[in-house]
């Protein structure tokens, strides 16, 4: 032992032990590679390659290894695509990709590449585990559509919105997928899941103009496909896009994705893929022609059957141009009100008619709209609407005719809600919020049974009070203002307005008003009627009119 100056003292024998312990722990910690993984069996095999499961003895982590088979390691093809689907998958840094750690030769020299190894189940697994499609057959053998239950449709897309996370951000980095399809999902216990097989992607050049920064984040294809694969149709036939089925490679763009991702969510609704048949080449066949459709006894709700057959069009121009479209329209069904179907109207156009019997209404998401009534034979412009705002919902608690018309004033778009979907929406509520809205329903329809009750010229005996009060209102809305006699309008158009909201005949509005003389004026002779003292009048309301 020796003793340093500042009473520093050193065993150096001891020290020379700790960096043989150290290297000891290091050797055992991150040995090499041929100690480092331990193989535990082949858990998938295709045509070209394996996939074994391993433990990385060094993160003491389970890892899946793709590892080439015996026979295609001389095959350049096989060995090109084999490096190539590592590099894209690698550069693809996701949630919902699976990460790729290493690509390698190992001592047996066969290519690998090493990646997380995802525990779970394919999502084709979990639509069918969700579904009662193995007891049903059609007399081809095949498996008859059913329904799946909401909330396992609901787990189902939720799984799906995952995908389009994944392939929307994919596209952002210019690879087309190419075999988009419940197989090649894998889904975990927890909430994980994670895109695979990339082994047949497209990486498509950068758009002309694309700044450094976002041409530095584009996938790099150092082994892009030759021009022997070009001309050969990959993918898998029942899940394929028409201009994929046809081998048009150049018409291949994120659209071709978009459709199968449409195909995808076919699965989801019926249980199978849109294209079935006992050969490859019969299904190959119909994916050239496209023109799947959902069943029309199938009970999907309509915004999902408009979402589908917008992704799945047969001509790429007429399917959603991105997958951040669909993305967005699967969210709000999601979301709520995605059985709500959308309607444009172009400027002019009348949305809802007076007098129609109509059952549904409608939220205005862009535009804007015009109400009209028909008031003594005239039609009266009562007010504006716009961006979120509602009309129509009488309709759709009870099957009445409508008290007046909607024009579109601009290119309008709206979404339209059904009595049939509102009721499916209240039964998913808690017990009393359905109750309150049914009881809210039969108020409605009570009011306008007394409505066709005047309609048929049956009269509605009302209260002096609940007409006068009505008179008000409408003389305060429609009524012009006279310095010497407060709110006017004609008598037979006020009449004609109360008679329509109270169901009241016309002599009993008569003889309601002139309860109130002191603060009506009737003028027979020129058909007026004013309100001249209105705060008057809702102080001697109100002592009447109290809930």
């Amino acid at each position: 032992m020796a003793t340093m100056r500042g009473g520093d003292t050193r065993d150096f024998g001891s020290a020379a032990n700790e960096v043989d312990a150290v290297q000891a722990l290091l050797d055992t910690v991150v040995p090499d590679r041929s100690q480092r993984i331990r193989i535990e069996g082949e858990v998938a095999r295709g045509g070209m390659a394996s996939i074994l499961a391993a433990i990385d003895g060094a993160l003491q982590r389970r890892v899946a290894i793709k590892v080439l088979r015996p026979g295609n390691e001389h095959s350049m093809l096989a060995v090109r695509s084999f490096i190539r689907e590592a590099q894209i998958t690698g550069q693809l840094d996701h949630p919902n990709i699976v990460p790729v750690h290493e690509l390698g030769v190992n001592g047996d020299g066969r290519l690998f590449f090493m990646m997380k190894l995802v525990e779970g189940r394919t999502f084709a697994a979990l639509i069918d585990a969700l579904r009662a499609t193995h007891d049903r057959f059609g007399s081809d053998g095949l498996p008859v559509a059913t329904a799946v239950e909401h909330d396992d449709l609901l787990r189902l897309l939720d799984v799906f919105a995952k995908v389009l996370d994944a392939v929307a951000f994919a596209h952002s980095r210019g690879v087309i997928h190419l075999d988009l399809k419940p197989e090649n999902v894998m889904v975990g216990d927890y909430g994980q899941v994670y895109l695979m097989d990339w082994g047949i992607a497209k990486v498509l050049p950068p758009p002309a103009g694309l700044n450094p920064y976002e041409l530095s984040r584009r996938v790099k294809d150092t082994l892009p496909l030759s021009a022997a694969r070009e001309t050969v149709i990959m993918g898998t036939p029942a899940y394929m896009s028409p201009e994929q089925a046809r081998g048009e490679h150049r018409s291949i763009d994120e659209r071709t994705d978009v459709f199968a991702l449409g195909a995808m969510l076919f699965e989801i609704l019926t249980g199978h893929p849109p294209y079935r048949g006992t050969s490859a080449v019969e299904v190959l066949m119909q994916a050239e022609e496209g023109g799947a459709s959902l069943p029309d006894d199938l009970p999907v709700p309509r915004e999902l059957r408009r979402i589908l057959a917008k992704a799945m069009a047969v001509e790429p121009r007429d399917r959603y141009l991105k997958v951040e479209e669909l993305q967005r329209d699967v969210q709000r069904f999601r979301r709520g009100g995605g059985d709500f179907p959308r309607q444009k109207y172009a400027p002019g156009d009348w949305i809802i008619r007076e007098d129609e019997v109509g059952d549904a209404a409608y939220i205005i998401l862009t535009g804007s709209c015009e109400v009209f009534k028909s008031i003594d034979g005239r039609w009266e412009s009562l007010r504006k609407l716009h961006a979120g705002e509602v009309f129509g919902e009488t309709a759709i608690l009870a099957s009445t005719p409508r008290t007046a018309s909607v024009v579109a004033l601009t290119e309008v778009t709206c979404v339209v809600v059904t009595r049939e979907v509102l009721e499916s929406e209240v039964d998913a509520m808690k017990p009393w919020m359905g109750a309150f809205i049914r009881a809210l329903a039969q108020r409605f329809s009570e009011g306008e049974e007394k409505r066709r009750m005047v309609a048929m010229g049956v009269g509605i005996e009302r209260s002096a009070h609940d007409i006068a009060n009505s008179a008000m209102m409408i003389l305060g809305s429609w009524g012009k203002w006279d310095r010497d006699l407060g709110s006017t309008m004609g008598l037979g158009r006020l009449v004609g307005a109360v008679k329509s909201s109270l169901g009241s005949s016309q002599d009993q509005i008569i003889a309601g008003l002139a309860q109130y003389e002191r603060f009506f004026v009737l003028d027979d002779e020129h058909d007026t009627v004013s309100l001249r003292d209105a705060r008057g009048l809702r102080k001697a309301l109100g002592e009447h009119l109290r809930f």
